[in-house]
């Protein structure tokens, strides 16, 4: 069997599924500017999500790669997609995911903001209501399907560790074989000696998040650099190119980023404190490996009272309600964009703004006030 064969055959099955109906790329259905330069997520991608130190790197990567899909799966039962998340979580437990997506939850369902730490009741002057408690009860089939769907790890934090367990899940949920069609048995190992890959589901879209690459635990005799490169060189493209999953990867900017550097006038250099592929922190070499790169800006954290600067929104009304996502880096097409945000730290929601002088932003800055 050619790859050519293989090849033309996916573009014809693509091409059936789209004339039924049915969808290929999981879309973002609430970020229709963002889908108009991406299709959705896409099988066999490797994308890096980056900012800024509590810019909200993880709520966006959450919000595209977590919330979105699996939101659009519970309300399109007839979409015939299937998904599998491995979500690694190095910086939080997986009880506070789970936590994030009730905040989530309530705030797009009910347009009540509350914190984990309010849901928790952690402080003094607030005791989580009977009517939150009603609504988190009724949440409980929702994310029984969740848990189904999303395996939240915690435990496992080094480079090797993650690839094994993906490349487990992938011998047990597939089939390798060599260009002649003969099938390859693998041991307990990792044998090499096959060409391709196919899926006992073809319906089944395999995402895995990594947050962040920059807790990523080395291994022995290694550094965080060393960690870091190779698992995006090695391990996250053989996820990417032999399995044909979707990698996602939370990294953090270089601390030297986040320096405001000023002209002679004493107006502050937006490049230089805006993400980029040349800031990323620790280890700049993932930004070779990776297909899509998306970053995330704060202007309010720089005291930048107009943004973009020329005719833009009014950041002292938004104040840290407003970010930036840029397309940094993106090698299978689509032009570079740069979108407006609305952002709801507490309860990790993001929605894209309308334009700066409209009257519905207009009706948002009167809210905010």
């Amino acid at each position: 069997i050619m790859i050519y064969d293989r090849v033309k055959e996916e573009l014809l099955i693509n091409k059936k599924i789209r004339e039924d109906g049915r969808y290929i790329a999981i879309p973002w259905p609430n970020m229709p500017k963002l889908s108009s330069v991406i299709p959705g997520i896409q099988r066999s991608r490797y994308i890096i999500v980056t900012a800024n130190s509590k810019v909200g790197k993880t709520q966006i990567g959450d919000f595209l790669f977590l919330y979105e899909p699996l939101d659009f799966l519970s309300s399109h039962p007839d979409a015939k997609l299937k998904i599998k998340i491995f979500y690694f979580s190095l910086e939080i437990s997986k009880e506070d995911k789970i936590l994030q997506m009730i905040s989530n939850r309530i705030f797009k369902d009910y347009q009540i903001t509350i914190s984990t730490d309010n849901l928790r009741s952690y402080f003094n002057g607030y005791i989580l209501e009977d009517k939150l408690v009603e609504i988190i009860s009724s949440y409980e089939e929702y994310f029984r399907w969740v848990e189904t769907v999303v395996e939240f790890i915690d435990q496992v934090r080094n480079p090797y560790g993650i690839y094994k367990l993906i490349r487990d899940y992938a011998k047990t949920h597939g089939k390798f074989y060599k260009n002649d069609g003969t099938e390859v048995i693998m041991n307990n190992g990792e044998n090499l000696m096959y060409d391709y890959y196919v899926p006992n589901d073809p319906e089944e879209q395999v995402l895995i998040i990594v947050d962040n690459f920059n807790l990523l635990q080395p291994e022995k005799g290694e550094d965080l650099w060393s960690a870091m490169h190779k698992f995006s060189s090695d391990y996250a493209l053989k996820i990417r190119d032999n399995f044909k999953y979707t990698l996602i990867g939370i990294q953090q900017q270089a601390a030297d980023q986040e320096k405001q550097q000023f002209t002679f006038k004493g107006n502050s250099i937006i490049e230089k404190i805006r993400p980029s592929a040349d800031g990323l922190g620790d280890c700049k070499l993932t930004a070779r490996d990776c297909d899509l790169m998306i970053g995330l800006f704060a202007p309010y954290r720089y005291k930048i009272v107009t943004y973009p600067i020329n005719g833009g929104y009014d950041i002292n009304k938004l104040k840290d309600n407003y970010r930036e996502l840029s397309i940094l880096l993106n090698r299978r097409g689509g032009g570079n964009i740069n979108l407006d945000l609305y952002f709801n730290g507490a309860a990790n929601y993001f929605e894209e703004l309308p334009a700066p002088n409209s009257k519905k932003m207009i009706e948002i800055y009167n809210q905010l006030q």
